[in-house]
């Protein structure tokens, strides 16, 4: 027998096969399943096999009609069941099924399959939910690599008439002792630690009016120079300011890994925003 399982998941479509399935199941069921499919454009399916025995030798011809007929143009199809022959029956089916994306899934893990079927459809939402870049940040260090990368924000900020924030962080300097506490007025004097961050700042602020000078662009621009622990600040920058888009430079190296500093791998990993490495080889200088 062929039943459809009640779904409230947009192009989905999950269907329940019991029994021994016969060619007049099908004759049954396949008008139905032609009019959600029309209805629904492209589906993903799911299908459940319970207390499942096969079919007889007309079924089996049905059942290799019906898949010519619609499973070749389906996104994902997810077969649960708990017998090993019918994981192997996915796997052979695999090849047949060129345009479709053919999972098998123990029916212990059911939601495991219905997770996967969602997951595309849940991708496809969010690309439709899209937005144009509003607010910019580059992370610069005043290194060339943060030029290179300014002038990729520059486009884009041009490209989307969003706006453009320059950001330096200066690392904050924190009497710590030995067991790693913050230190009080009797172990370090605390008024020459503030100094030493004030002029810290004052010379990134400097830096920072040369560095803007050096783009030499008609572009309106911000530039901010915070102190703190280089991570964190940016991260709490770039979540305060509503930031869509971080922009950071790099050296380019062998291998991903070496491309990824700590810093932009730390705010990829705490940030919502989207994160953009700008790559460029020593050469380029």
């Amino acid at each position: 027998m062929l039943q459809f399982i009640p779904v409230f998941d947009g192009n989905t479509i999950a269907i329940r096969a019991s029994g021994k399935l016969t060619a007049e199941d099908y004759q049954t069921f396949l008008p139905q399943l032609e009019q959600q499919i029309n209805h629904l454009g492209k589906v993903s399916l799911l299908f459940e096999l319970d207390n499942f025995f096969g079919w007889d030798l007309n079924g089996v011809k049905a059942d290799v009609n019906f898949g010519l007929k619609y499973l070749g143009d389906c996104d994902r199809i997810a077969i649960v069941g708990d017998k090993s022959w019918e994981h192997w029956m996915a796997v052979i089916a695999k090849p047949f099924l060129l345009s479709s994306e053919v999972r098998y899934f123990n029916r212990e893990n059911l939601q495991d399959a219905w997770d996967w079927l969602r997951e595309k459809q849940e991708f496809e939402k969010a690309a439709e939910q899209l937005q144009p870049y509003k607010n910019i940040v580059v992370a610069v260090d005043f290194s060339l690599y943060s030029k290179h990368a300014c002038k990729r924000a520059i486009e884009l900020a041009h490209y989307y008439q969003a706006s453009l924030t320059l950001l330096n962080v200066v690392e904050e300097v924190i009497p710590y002792t030995l067991y790693g506490d913050p230190a009080g007025n009797n172990v370090v004097d605390l008024n020459i630690i503030e100094n030493q961050n004030k002029q810290a700042i004052k010379a990134a602020q400097s830096q920072m009016k040369a560095f803007v000078n050096d783009l030499d662009i008609d572009f309106t621009l911000e530039a901010k120079v915070i102190c703190g622990e280089v991570n964190y600040s940016i991260t709490s920058f770039l979540e305060a300011q509503h930031v869509d888009l971080a922009i950071f430079g790099a050296k380019k190296k062998q291998g991903i890994n070496k491309l990824l500093g700590s810093v932009p791998h730390y705010v990829q990993h705490h940030s919502r925003c989207e994160i953009l490495i700008v790559p460029v080889q020593e050469s380029v200088f």
